[in-house]
């Protein structure tokens, strides 16, 4: 029981700390990942010493393979092809100059061969996490630098993989361990390659089988046992559990279910990883760093300009534009996360020296922290540095957005029931773009097949929505029955794009305050749109004039929304009306809302009021078919029961009580009525 509340206590003081330390960052604009080393500093022996490493290493272990699993899941094999000139070339040049020059620098100055070669490894890999972080917050994701950055991030994340298996042939002596090493090192490859060909093939197979269910409770399930599963299958080779849960997460990033693990493993990942980076905090030790502060501050700052050229040189020379280089460069010049996890190994291992592991772990809390202030002067020292050859030259090059394959300015529809389905074919007709998410996963492999651009994923989960391109959209068609689901949607929705505009649908009309007051823009209400048509089609069969079932229909809908909107209103509402809240979402419900759907083509009965401006004019002196597109098919005179006249011509005289049929466009029809309306001042004179 002791250990237990240890453990709860423990916990509880890491995420306390943690709250004080990234409230006061978020306003410092602070990485995320640079809190939780200050935070481990703080708790850690350090410090106050409330916690050991201990005591947050199982949680610190889980967030590494959680974090592996993520990042794995996000490197989609299809990406990799499509960016293989700068993965596979820019990628292999910057790894190995990287690693060259910090073997020869540290050689020349006394260092082993071995140890040397293990700290270039650590030294060439770049920071995932907070380059991906800084640039999505930032809209550079989808820049040219930003795929530039993403294609040598993969490539360096991938390469972590032979370097572990590498380490425990530099950290041998004898020549005959060094082979036997090597052989593990060969047997260990294509077993990996075997596992994960099996699992790229089987996985996705299974994943269906568990979607079809359409339980969430079993797809997480799945999704957890599938991580440790292929990790602990990869630890029986002698592969770590976080390359293993990497392993894992590349096997799934396939199938159509990739972004809806992420979805549901992020909440997992991000509070777990936070203990791995709060016990790397806790490793650095101060009293060491204090008497070492110069040459950490002196390496760290050479280790910064020496990456950034080398990163510049390396996607320079595969012919990218000196701009988009040198900020791609910039972004990569600090090291990495998955260099803690490869030089934990190289510990244990005895390659690294306690010291010069305090050396590198305050190097590269170093170099992340300036990341953030680089990355925002990049642009403006771009400019400086580099000169167009020619004027009007754009020097981040003329496709910085040409790696973005997602849709912009389009629509996220939610879901692919009949409403759904009907929006989307609109859309169609119109060439307006748009992607589509949906939870059932027959659905989504039929409408794949099909051609449409259909994703399986739950639109309550940011980082589906996000992955939609929910930033960049328009509109957001919410077509779902779920009111719970779509009350967590707006919030999301409305959370992510404050500009975004957000349609949805509800079935009974006493829900549509609260939608409102989430940050819907339109409700249509199933209940009420039934009853308002019903009793359109009573009142259309009883030849009532067009100008008068507006009216109708109009007042039934003010006096739906005064029955389930005004009523509930409180007198403490009442009281703070005068703010403007609650009276705007009223009356922002009830004018959305009378604006009805109804065909492009429509036949419609006005009404000829009196002292109107058509009254007593020829059909040719009004043009209504030259100005408005409408034409006037019938004429019947007289208030009732007068004669009609059919297919009337240019001659035609409109009486006052006479009905005119006619025909157009419904919203041009609309648009004549005022021609048609009672002149009541004209009546008094």
């Amino acid at each position: 029981m002791e250990t237990e509340a240890e453990l709860i206590m423990s916990v509880v003081v890491v995420l306390a700390c943690a709250i004080a330390v990234l409230f006061v960052g978020r306003r410092l604009r602070m990485p995320f990942i640079i809190g939780y080393f200050i935070t481990g500093i703080i708790v850690g022996p350090a410090c106050l010493g409330l916690v050991t490493e201990e005591q947050v290493s199982l949680l610190a272990e889980l967030g590494v393979i959680l974090l592996m699993f993520t990042i794995g899941l996000e490197m989609s094999l299809k990406s990799l092809l499509s960016m293989k000139k700068i993965v596979l070339i820019g990628g292999t040049l910057q790894l190995v100059i990287t690693t060259a020059a910090v073997w020869a620098v540290m050689v020349a100055v006394g260092f082993a061969s071995n140890l040397a070669l293990f700290i270039g490894f650590l030294v060439a890999h770049s920071s995932t996490a907070v380059i991906m972080n800084l640039y999505q917050n930032s809209g550079e994701i989808d820049t040219k630098h930003g795929k530039i950055a993403l294609g040598l991030l993969i490539f360096q994340d991938l390469n972590v993989i032979p370097m572990m298996l590498m380490v425990p042939i530099l950290a041998g002596s004898a020549e005959a361990n060094f082979f036997g090493e090597l052989l593990n090192f060969g047997v260990g490859m294509v077993v990996l390659v075997i596992v994960l060909v099996a699992a790229i093939f089987l996985v996705p197979r299974f994943l269906t089988r568990v979607a079809l269910t359409r339980s969430k409770e079993l797809f997480i399930i799945s999704i957890v046992a599938i991580c440790f599963g292929i990790a602990w299958l990869m630890s029986l080779n002698g592969v770590s559990l976080a390359l293993g849960a990497f392993l894992a997460g590349i096997a799934i990033s396939e199938s159509d279910y990739s972004h809806e693990v992420i979805g549901q493993i992020l909440p997992f990942r991000d509070l777990l990883t936070s203990f791995f980076f709060v016990s790397i905090g806790m490793m650095l030790n101060l009293v060491y760093v204090w008497e070492h502060l110069i040459l950490i501050i002196a390496v760290a700052i050479l280790l910064l300009l020496g990456k950034t050229l080398i990163n510049f040189i390396s996607v320079k020379a595969i012919g990218i534009a000196s701009g988009a280089a040198l900020l791609s460069a910039i972004g990569l010049s600090q090291v990495g996360e998955f260099s803690f996890i490869l030089g934990s190994t190289g510990l244990e291992a005895g390659i690294l020296s306690q010291d010069i592991y305090q050396v590198f772990l305050a190097i590269t809390i170093v170099t992340m922290a300036v990341t953030p202030f680089a990355v925002n002067a990049g642009p403006a020292l771009a400019k400086r540095l580099i000169k167009p050859k020619v004027p009007g030259e754009n020097i981040f090059g003329n496709d910085i957005e040409s790696c973005d394959v997602r849709p912009k300015e389009h629509v996220v529809i939610v879901g692919y029931g009949l409403a759904g389905q009907y929006v989307a074919k609109a859309l169609k007709r119109v060439d307006i773009p748009y992607i589509i998410l949906e939870l059932n996963a027959e659905t989504v492999d039929r409408e794949k097949r099909r051609g449409e651009r259909i994703v399986y994923g739950d639109a309550t989960r940011d980082s589906i929505l996000e992955y939609a391109g929910l930033m960049k959209a328009r509109t957001i068609v919410i077509s779902i029955p779920d009111m719970e689901a779509i009350k967590a949607i707006i919030c999301t929705a409305r959370g992510m794009n404050p500009r975004i505009n957000i349609i949805t649908r509800s079935r009974f009309i006493s829900e549509t305050e609260e939608l409102y007051r989430l940050g819907a823009d339109e409700v249509i209400v199933d209940e009420r749109e039934a009853a308002i048509q019903i009793f359109r089609r009573i009142l259309a069969n009883e030849q009532v004039p067009q100008q008068d079932l507006d009216q109708y229909v109009k007042q039934i809908r003010n006096d739906l929304y005064d029955q389930y909107i005004d009523a509930k209103m409180t007198p403490n509402a009442r009281e703070t009306e005068g703010n403007g809240w609650f009276e705007a979402i009223r009356l922002k419900a009830k004018s959305i809302d009378e604006k009805t759907a109804t065909s492009r083509s429509s036949v419609e009965q006005i009404h000829v009021g009196r002292n109107c401006e058509v009254a007593g004019k020829r059909l040719s002196d009004i043009h209504l078919r030259a100005n408005y597109g409408v034409s006037v098919i019938a004429v019947r005179r007289g208030e009732e029961g007068g004669d009609t006249v059919v297919a009337p011509d240019g001659n035609t005289m409109l009486e006052e009580g006479d009905t005119a049929v006619v025909i157009g466009d419904r919203a041009a029809i609309t648009e004549i009525l005022p021609l048609f309306i009672e002149n009541t001042e004209e009546k008094e004179e």
